[in-house]
């Protein structure tokens, strides 16, 4: 018989850096910084959304952090619709756990996601029924 064990000293700590709103949506304070020069950052809080395979942060973020892009998209969106972005690469910290990845321009002042991708990357998942963030590792199976 397979059952999950949760790790208690992890989650705790993921716990103590979610914030939930009162809609159910997970948030997650996270610090994005030019991979090139980490000096040059910025933190904010990020909406959690395993829809997008890749985050989303603000052009004029990205631009004031000297993030240069390297490549233009096609993302395409929920309604069906598509639109041309920029991408460049970014460094993200969540609760500790840092990685480099892909970053999608976003529109100036859109509120900055935390896609499938970099929660993948990071050795993250979204516990939906607890509407929380907890590092992979938190859930093992073992065996009885």
């Amino acid at each position: 018989m397979q059952r999950i064990v949760a790790e208690p000293e992890a989650i705790a700590l993921f716990q103590a850096s979610i914030k939930e709103s009162p809609a159910g949506e997970v948030r997650v304070p996270v610090r994005v910084a030019n991979p090139f020069d980490q000096g040059r950052f910025w933190e904010s809080d990020f909406l959690v959304d395993t829809t997008p395979t890749m985050s989303i942060v603000p052009v004029d973020v990205l631009d004031a952090i000297g993030v240069d892009a390297r490549e233009i998209v096609r993302v395409y969106m929920a309604d069906g619709s598509s639109v041309l972005r920029r991408v460049g690469l970014l460094r993200y910290t969540v609760a500790g756990i840092s990685r480099t990845a892909e970053v999608v321009y976003g529109p100036e002042g859109v509120e900055p996601l935390l896609g499938a991708l970099q929660l993948q990357s990071m050795g993250l998942l979204v516990d939906l029924a607890g509407e929380r963030l907890l590092p992979r590792s938190a859930l093992s199976p073992t065996l009885d």
